[in-house]
């Protein structure tokens, strides 16, 4: 009887796997091997590490192994995950940073037979039918989609953005693990995690709907107007459905390719300038934020309008952080109050969100060591003193950070992970901008856009000066790193020099070592 109940249960798993695998896309057993990796991961921080604490670093080494392997053999969803670890190189050990950074470019393509069948789906029609030319060949894939280039029946060109078939199977399930594994880790290490799930969730799920993408393109449209030389490409509704996009053929190329941006006879700082531009009037006017400003969904051509200028074209419009009004101008004061080292509206602001460590958190928003009582933005290094501070747990610290996650804007998930990405991709240039000064002007734009008045004049004076430091600072750091460079000396420029200082503080004040990423990692 035991046999007969064994082998039923053996060829019911069979069963199950087979197909699991051939017709769900293995949505089940990839979920099992996370839950796995979960399960290993706590027993290597909560109990062997605990037993060894002199293995801290083959710890980090064998977790994030573990992870990087997970996520490249899971793929769709779990390759953003990855690609979002890897920009994570300001608070994360060396040994995340340095192995994720090589899943930027593992995004694989599906055959032309599935996008047959999407089409097939969505239209009750093929490519072919649709479209004078349709190249089956994909000219580019991220982790939920590829891009296929077409010719409408006029002959006009475009692209055709066609959602890979797994997603819509892999992404329920993934989400429901993800949302399990994060409060796993959230319950067995203590740490408030689970509060941002709910955004996470539904931004990725906004991710995975090509109609709302166009929405979020159209919008992205209008702000551009605003912005000299910075485009959105025209989307072709009557062609695009929830998992097929059709939108403006775009020539041009990736915002990484900085020689070749040099030989169309581009100043590359005017480029990386009108970039800043670009999306800080998201971040801090519109309030509609992209969240992946990767180099991949960044274009340069020359502007149709006026060859002789640059152009970028911002891309991929599916992962968007729509700000609430009280966020945006709170965003927006606290910038100025870092600037100007304002403590009292610093302490206001972060009161406001439920964060009881306003220098810690404002060190996250700046990339750099910040003290409220301390030099302005950018002038003060991490001291000898700081680096001789007593360590804290960083469990305790980062409590402290965010003693009451009830008030905490969920904005500030995806907006931090822009900040991120655009820091990475100026340290990338060569820290061709002062992105923080950038940033600042336009907060001010944004703090009194809507008022009838402006700064005082004392506010302005004062803010003015700080700018002009901060600037001052930052070109004297970049003269500094080349004559290093021109003498053969290793360059240190301005964006690795304060990613330097935020892991020693950061080591300083959490009790553990942060790593930094290579130049070319970034994308």
């Amino acid at each position: 009887m035991l046999k007969t109940i064994g082998k039923v249960l053996l060829g019911a798993g069979i069963a199950f796997e087979v197909f699991d695998t051939q017709f769900r896309y293995s949505r089940l057993n990839r979920n099992i091997k996370t839950v796995v990796g979960a399960v290993q991961t706590v027993y290597d921080y909560k109990i062997y590490l605990d037993r060894h604490p002199e293995e801290i670093s083959e710890v980090h080494k064998r977790v994030a192994s573990r992870w990087y392997n997970i996520c490249r053999s899971n793929g769709g969803l779990y390759i953003k995950l990855g690609q979002a670890i890897s920009m994570q190189n300001h608070v994360l050990p060396p040994e995340y940073a340095n192995l994720f950074s090589q899943l930027q470019d593992q995004a694989p393509t599906v055959g032309y037979d599935e996008v047959e069948k999407i089409f097939k789906r969505e239209y009750g029609a093929l490519p072919t039918d649709m479209f004078q030319y349709f190249n089956p060949v994909p000219v580019a894939s991220a982790s939920i989609a590829q891009v296929h280039y077409a010719e409408l029946k006029d002959g006009t060109p475009v692209a055709v953005k066609v959602q890979k078939p797994n997603i819509e199977y892999q992404m329920p399930w993934d989400l429901f693990c993800y949302r399990a594994l994060v409060y796993f880790f959230d319950k067995s290490f203590d740490l408030p995690m689970y509060f941002t799930v709910d955004n996470v969730c539904e931004s990725l799920t906004r991710e995975g709907d090509f109609l709302s993408e166009a929405v979020f393109t159209k919008q992205a449209r209008d702000d551009m107007t605003n912005v000299p030389n910075a485009y959105v490409p025209f989307i072709y509704d009557d062609l695009t459905t929830t998992r097929v996009m059709v939108m403006e053929w775009i020539d041009g190329v990736k915002l990484s390719s900085h020689k070749e941006i040099q030989a169309m006879g581009f100043s590359l700082r005017d480029v990386m300038t009108t970039v800043f531009n670009a999306f800080s009037y998201q971040i801090f006017i519109s309030g509609y934020v992209h969240g992946d400003p990767h180099p991949g969904n960044v274009f340069v051509r020359r502007n149709p309008n006026f060859p002789k200028e640059h152009q970028i074209v911002i891309l991929d419009h599916g992962l968007y952080n729509p700000e609430r009004e009280s966020f945006r101008q709170s965003y927006c004061k606290l910038w100025v109050a870092m600037v100007l080292t304002d403590k009292k509206s610093l302490e206001e602001v972060c009161s406001s969100w439920g964060v009881m460590d306003p220098d810690l958190f404002a060190s996250f928003q700046l990339f750099k060591p910040f003290k409220s009582s301390g030099n302005p933005v950018h002038i003060g290094k991490a001291s000898r003193k700081d680096m001789l501070e007593v360590q804290v747990a960083a469990k305790e610290r980062v409590r402290l950070l965010l003693s009451d996650t009830s008030k905490l804007p969920l904005e500030l998930v995806i907006l931090g992970r822009t900040m991120n990405i655009l820091r990475g991709n100026n340290k990338q240039a060569g820290s061709i901008v002062n992105r923080v000064n950038l940033f600042a002007r336009r907060a001010v734009q944004g703090l009194y856009i809507h008022r009838s008045t402006g700064m005082q004049l004392f506010e302005r004076f004062k803010f003015s000066t700080r700018l002009f430091l901060i600037e001052a600072v930052y070109r004297v750091s970049n003269f500094v790193s080349w004559i290093r460079e021109l003498v053969g000396l290793r360059d240190v420029r301005f964006e690795t020099l304060l990613e330097n200082q935020m892991a020693n503080a950061l080591e300083s004040k959490l009790g553990f070592k942060v790593g930094v990423v290579k130049d070319g990692d970034i994308g």
